[in-house]
């Protein structure tokens, strides 16, 4: 008889809500916790020709350099392209996110193979837009009240209050999202201290036999 493993817990919610926060205090607990950006910023960089390449018309009409001149990408230029035009951000998501689900994929494995008893949280701000959703037991979705995501951006970022609401006005609040896929969501306000936040997680890991 296979033997049970574990849970996978998928960890999203509003810009600056406090997703890091709950996977600190998650961590601590003994989960194995994947930061899906990270993973990111991994495949971005071993797929920066390839996605050069995939945007070199776009940027030459706008005379943009994706490659900065050690060879790296400069991820804020392509963002700057992304966010101008939809079709091109979506063009990049079908590129990519299958790639980064395919490595946080592999280190979903590992960490089940290290130990199939360890509860694994995946940190993504984007689970709504992979197949990785599907396989979240459920669904941890911080939220918080919008100025005092706005102070906590200006702490974290040092961003001008300009900066911030730009910023905020180009992200979407993917709640819905969650909801449309059916994922098995628990909603989590984040408007107090850390050890608030804690006892909140504590509540529903106990819900959910955690």
């Amino acid at each position: 008889m296979e033997e049970k493993r574990a849970p996978i817990i998928g960890l999203a919610g509003q810009s600056c809500a406090g997703k890091n926060v709950a996977a600190e205090i998650l961590e601590k607990r003994g989960f194995y916790c994947i930061d899906a950006d990270l993973v990111a910023h991994e495949v971005l960089a071993a797929e920066s020709e390839e996605i050069a390449a995939l945007f070199s018309e776009e940027c030459e009409k706008n005379g943009l350099q994706l490659i900065n001149a050690d060879g790296s990408l400069n991820r804020r230029k392509l963002g700057e392209l992304l966010f101008s035009d939809p079709v091109l951000l979506k063009k990049h998501e079908a590129f990519i996110f299958p790639k980064i689900s395919a490595v946080t994929r592999k280190r979903i494995n590992e960490a089940f193979l290290e130990d199939p008893h360890r509860p694994v949280l995946l940190n993504a701000p984007t689970l709504h837009k992979t197949k990785l959703l599907d396989e979240c037991a459920f669904v941890l979705y911080i939220t918080a009240p919008k100025i005092l995501r706005i102070w906590r951006c200006k702490k974290r970022d040092k961003l001008s209050l300009k900066e911030i609401f730009k910023r905020f006005s180009n992200q979407t609040d993917f709640y819905s999202q969650y909801v449309y896929r059916n994922a098995d969501i628990e909603r989590v306000a984040n408007y107090g201290t850390a050890s608030m936040l804690e006892k909140k997680l504590e509540q529903i890991l106990l819900k959910k036999g955690l």
